[in-house]
């Protein structure tokens, strides 16, 4: 029998080589497929197994492969997937017009054709819906472009069907169509059915909205919605249908037809459509290619890879090193892997030698073999016999030159040396650079290429630039002309100057960079996408470089097309996708022994696991010392991981590291307090979640008194989700009277503070708690912050020491009189003041922290202050500064800041009067400085009206002018309200006005502030808002400044104020009679 002859499987015959059918019987001689599912053979080119139905054809089998492997640990997650269904139009018609059996045989090859579209672009097939399907693409096989592989498919099913179709018409008849529909978004994934025998399946609006499209499209098209389109954009030309309403969906939902491929084949290409933006911040390693360039043209060639995560900015260096080449008139040649093209064998080896011999997609086989001959003939004759090989690879074969017959691998091997060759021709001095994008999604054929190349380019003119992502590995990596460039993201000032170009520099983003760096960690893709966000949610108004914040950004979501990238990067893990995830919910900064307890995982499987996840680059070692802790590199991986998990599962975790952060760390939890409760009440354990809210506002105290109401706040929020006992109802009550402490040191609306005051007494006196109904007729109606008379005041005071006496309790008895001594010193009565913080500091005896925490952080501390400020009023300043720095000191130990920054304040003015001004403003501004780590209003306008009396003092009113308007502005915006020294600033407000020479603003300030002090009865601001009146009265030509100062004389005498009398005799000495 000749060389090459083949037998009949069948029938024995034998027949010439190159038959694909008997000729004696017409059997088959294409050798047959095993099912890989039962092992029976069939027949080559059918996609389903005659014995048990399963795929056999190379591309569904290997999707199957996959889809098995991951289905076994799918136990259901949050995925991001683009859901397709498909279907034939008008069946029931068709149906009744042949014969059921017939039906089924069309059926059953449409079926198939659907199954082929499907697993081309590797998704899956679901379900079958009786006369159609519904496929899921990124699930749960994950690709980061899920949205275009799911077009591409529609695209491909459609040609299937419709060559389908037009043998149907012919053969019996039918108008057969398919119309499908298109979308994605949010899917729970998973398991779902009966525990015998669950499917894999997506379960989501999205996937109800997919087949919404479908039921809208019209015969023989395809219908997405906005969301596909969004993420398809530029790779798929697609028309605009406008809106549509939509059964299910809450508002209009765009609709797109899908016409056909776009040009678009790389976010890069995308970019350069809509513009890109500048290139920043890799002059380093713009230098490195640079300099390998230079080292190609001494002949001396090499390959570099460039590193980096996805978004990082890999192919913007590739392209913007290439149009540099191209500018010096250098030979640049180009291929990209696609993610979808894995299955399409040699692919970027067919684009670089396209590119190389300058085919176009319009030139006609015999054109193209015309570019490839000239070509290589022009390099070396003698690849005269390669060209049959080459014009078959490239496939335009020659029919009067055809290629070699010889096995596959003899003919890559054959194809791998004429590349070598190419690279190697002798002579050849001419720099070429190849330009080769995203080798991690090369396919295995293209891979034994490039190994080639990169063998190849040593000794010759040639600078090979690769890049790919740090999952990749391949064994030319160690070759000598290899180097590794590893592509960093953006710092902090390079992700500014990207965020001017896109954005612009309006005042209103002021910090908008600081935000977007944090969130995104530098990576310029991810940059722009959440400028498109923000844009999009129309929190930036206006266009490209030019924008402005219009509405303040709150928590922005992971914009699709990024998260699509980060799922599909972090699906890829085995084993360690649950270890990320049980990191995620752990937070940001994750503490190895923490990490171990939530992944329930031994010492070996836990290093294992962190091992790949710190190659992959999704965590890295932030601390070593004295325990390991991780950090995400990424912000958004941790958000889309920690999304991706189930409700069930992440509050598992989350009891999981609550528990973890307690038992490891009995040292720490104060400072862990904050965190736990979170993670608890996360783990649905919301009473245990109360608790250590609480304790942690215990921590924050009125050092952070931000901090510290909103944690009150979520205690009474978590108390009330618990059936009501002893302890939830205390937790209830005193959560909302702290809540009231803080209100009048950071603001509150007044009709969140009366809810607080009604819930609390409710609660308080339904359980009897006269301690709690003592403490709430303080904090709202005795408590500083108030705009009452003094009358008013002191009546509530008064009140509150009553009950504080019947409850026995010394703690309470000591803080009320502190605190309640404030509204005497407010009236102008010192003596009663003094009196009732003598009474305090007796009950307190030597215990600097009795009633600590009670409305006041020290209340020892804040009576020897309010006795140093009586001290200072009556002009006796050196026992004033004793006092002063006594409380000073206590306030320290005892950890009372906000007692320490009033002190201060008040010992700023006594040593200005003292006349030690320099001294003064020192500590006035140093006084300014500490209450901006407190977030204190009512501290912080305290420390600025006192550093404009200190400029006042010093003759340097526009200075005094600007600090005490900021701390009256400041207690506005914050309390709705002026407070108790409305009518004292607005006095000092004047008298800087008259100093400037505003006089008429002066005396409009001035009457307000004598008319609060006045109506309110509020003694110890009344002289000196009646003598500043006075001096305004006299410098706008008004009389009645005499009897004014005789008023303001009257009342300084009677509270024994010493300076303040000084002062309004300087004042008669310089008013000037005025007429009448």
């Amino acid at each position: 029998m000749a060389q090459g002859n083949e037998s009949c499987r069948a029938c024995g015959a034998v027949n010439l080589a190159g038959s694909r059918f008997c000729g004696s019987c017409g059997a088959s001689l294409t050798p047959g497929i095993s099912c890989p599912a039962c092992g029976s053979e069939n027949p080559a080119g059918q996609p389903f197994c005659n014995s048990c139905g399963a795929r056999i054809d190379a591309t569904a089998a290997a999707a199957e492969t996959r889809l098995g492997a991951t289905r076994a640990e799918a136990d259901g997650e949050r995925k991001q997937v683009t859901v397709l269904f498909a279907d034939v139009k008008g069946s029931m018609d068709m149906a009744e017009r042949v014969d059921p059996e017939e039906w089924r045989q069309i059926l059953q090859h449409f079926f198939s054709l659907l199954s082929d579209g499907v697993h081309r672009f590797e998704g899956t097939v679901d379900k079958f819906t009786g006369d159609g399907i519904m496929a899921i693409f990124g699930a749960p096989i994950a690709h980061e472009d899920h949205a275009a592989r799911a077009c591409f498919a529609a695209l491909h099913i459609g040609e299937l069907v419709a060559e389908y179709a037009y043998d149907l018409r012919r053969s019996e008849g039918l108008n057969f169509s398919v119309r499908i529909g298109i979308n994605s978004g949010e899917v729970v994934a998973g398991a779902i059915g009966a525990d015998s025998e669950p499917e894999y399946t997506a379960v989501g609006h999205t996937v109800g909205l997919a087949q919404r499209m479908e039921a809208l499209a019209e015969p023989g098209k395809a219908y997405l919605t906005e969301h596909t389109a969004k993420l398809a954009e530029g790779f798929l030309e697609l028309k605009d249908l406008g809106e549509f309403e939509v059964k299910g969906a809450s508002r209009p939902i765009g609709v797109f037809e899908l016409v056909g491929a776009g040009r678009a084949r790389s976010r890069l290409d995308l970019a350069r459509e809509r513009g890109l933006s500048r290139f920043i911040g890799r002059a380093d390693e713009m230098a490195v290619l640079e300099e390998a360039l230079e080292q190609a043209q001494q002949g001396r060639g090499s390959v570099i890879g460039i590193v980096a995560d996805p978004g990082v900015g890999k192919s913007r260096l590739c392209h913007e090193f290439a149009e540099r080449c191209r500018a010096r008139g250098l030979d640049v040649y180009g291929a990209q892997a696609q993610a979808h093209g894995e299955a399409i064998p040699f692919l970027p080896v067919l684009q670089m030698l396209r590119g190389y011999f300058g085919i176009e997609d319009r030139d006609s086989d015999r054109v193209a073999r015309e570019k490839i001959a000239g070509r290589l003939l022009l390099l070396d004759p003698d690849f005269t016999d390669d060209l049959p090989l080459i014009f078959d690879f490239l496939a335009v074969p020659d029919p009067e030159r055809p290629a070699p017959q010889v096995s596959a691998e003899a003919r890559q091997r054959l194809l791998r040396g004429v590349i070598r060759r190419l690279y190697r021709v002798p002579g050849r001095t001419d720099v070429v650079v190849n330009v080769i994008e995203d080798l991690h999604w090369m396919d295995e054929g293209s891979e034994e290429f490039l190994a080639e190349m990169v063998s190849a380019v040593e000794g010759t003119a040639t600078l090979a630039v690769l890049n790919f992502r740090p999952e990749y590995e391949a064994d030319w990596a160690n070759s000598p002309v290899y180097r590794r460039v590893s592509l960093a993201p953006l710092g902090l000032e390079s992700t500014k100057e990207l965020l001017a170009d896109l954005a612009g520099n309006d005042p209103s983003m002021d910090g908008l960079g600081e935000l977007i760096h944090e969130r995104t960690g530098g990576n310029p893709f991810f940059v722009e996408e959440v400028v498109r966000e923000l844009v999009e949610a129309e929190n930036l108004d206006g266009e490209r470089g030019a924008y402005r914040l219009t509405k303040p950004i709150g928590e922005t979501k992971v914009p699709a097309t990024v998260q699509v990238i980060l799922a599909a990067r972090i699906d890829r893990l085995e084993a360690a996708k649950a270890l990320l995830q049980a990191a995620a919910v752990i937070g940001k900064e994750v503490p190895e022994p923490a990490l171990r307890r939530v992944a329930g995982l031994d010492d070996e499987a836990l290093a294992r696991g962190l091992k790949e996840l710190i190659a992959a680059g999704f965590l890295y070692e932030a601390e070593i010392y004295p325990e390991r802790v991780l950090a995400f590199s990424h912000p958004l991986t941790r958000e889309v991981a920690y999304g991706s998990q189930l409700g069930k599962q992440r509050a598992s975790a989350h009891a999981a590291a609550g528990q973890a952060l307690i038992e490891l760390n009995p040292e720490r939890h104060d400072e862990l307090a904050a965190l736990i409760a979170q993670h608890l009440e996360q783990g649905g354990e919301m009473l245990e979640a109360a608790r250590w809210n609480a304790r942690a506002a215990h921590w924050a105290g009125y050092a952070h008194p931000r901090d510290a109401l909103r944690l009150w706040t979520k205690v009474s929020e978590l108390a009330s989700e618990v059936p009501e006992d002893e302890e939830t109802a205390a937790l209830g009550v005193f959560s909302r009277l702290l809540q009231l402490d803080y209100s009048w040191r950071v603001g509150m609306e007044k009709s969140r503070v009366d809810t607080l005051v009604e819930e609390a007494r409710t609660l308080a006196t339904r359980t009897g708690d006269l301690r709690s109904l003592t403490l709430l007729t303080l904090l709202e109606s005795a408590r500083p912050g108030l705009d009452v008379t003094a009358a008013e005041w002191t009546a509530a005071v008064n009140e509150s020491i009553a009950l504080a006496d019947e409850s026995k309790d010394d703690a309470l008895r000591v803080a009320i009189r502190t605190v309640g001594s404030y509204a005497y010193m407010a009236a102008g009565n010192f003596e009663h003041c003094e009196q009732l913080v003598d009474e305090a500091l007796e009950l307190a005896g030597d215990d600097h922290g009795a009633g600590a925490g009670i409305v006041i952080g020290c209340p020892y501390a804040w009576g020897l202050m309010a006795k140093a400020v009586i001290r200072r009023e009556r002009g006796d300043f050196g026992a004033g500064e004793e006092l002063s720095e006594a409380a000073i000191r206590i306030a320290a130990e005892q950890g009372d800041p906000e007692t320490e920054s009033w002190t201060r304040g008040n010992l700023a003015l006594l040593v200005a009067w003292r006349g030690d001004l320099n001294a003064a403003l020192r500590l006035a501004q140093r006084n300014y400085e500490l209450t901006e780590r407190l977030g204190d209003v009512f501290s912080r306008h305290w420390a600025l009206v006192y550093l404009g009396l200190v400029h006042l003092e010093r003759g340097e009113p526009e200075q005094s002018l600007d600090y005490v308007e900021q701390g009256d502005r400041l207690y506005w915006e914050a309390m709705g309200r002026g407070g108790e020294a409305e009518g004292w600033r607005n006095a000092i407000i004047a008298e800087a006005l008259l100093r400037v020479g505003r006089v008429s603003d002066a005396l409009d300030r001035a009457q307000h502030g004598a008319a609060i002090c006045r109506g309110r009865g509020l003694g110890w601001g009344l002289p000196r808002a009646l003598r500043v009146l006075a001096q305004a009265r006299t410098a706008a030509g008004e009389s009645g400044a005499r009897e004014l100062l005789d008023e303001a004389e009257e009342v300084a005498s009677a509270n024994r104020q010493v300076v303040e009398l000084e002062f309004i005799r300087a004042a008669r000495d310089s008013v000037v009679a005025s007429p009448g």
